[in-house]
């Protein structure tokens, strides 16, 4: 695949993550985890449908771990996912 938008914002309580492209998306938030990482919490969804709230079950519930590669670059890591892989990894360039 080539690369899809996403928006980070921060809302006051922390940052918060936003694919808006590509049929399969993802919506949450980062939760700091020491210097190196931080944990994601969020919500797979499809298309246009809305983004559940996470906490409402396993078949749209996501967590992962995020890495800063560089000032411009990060990933997260999904073990264990729902579906088709048992590992998943999003990366970001700025």
């Amino acid at each position: 695949y080539g690369w899809f938008k996403c928006k980070v914002t921060d809302d006051g309580s922390g940052w918060r993550l936003e694919k808006i492209s590509g049929s399969q998306r993802t919506k949450g938030r980062f939760f700091d985890d020491g210097e190196k990482r931080a944990i994601y919490l969020g919500s797979f969804y499809v298309n246009s449908d809305p983004a559940k709230p996470y906490g409402s079950g396993p078949q749209t519930d996501q967590v992962g771990y995020a890495f800063r590669n560089s000032a411009k670059e990060w990933r997260i890591e999904f073990p264990a996912p729902y579906y088709e892989s048992k590992l998943d990894i999003i990366e970001f360039k700025r």
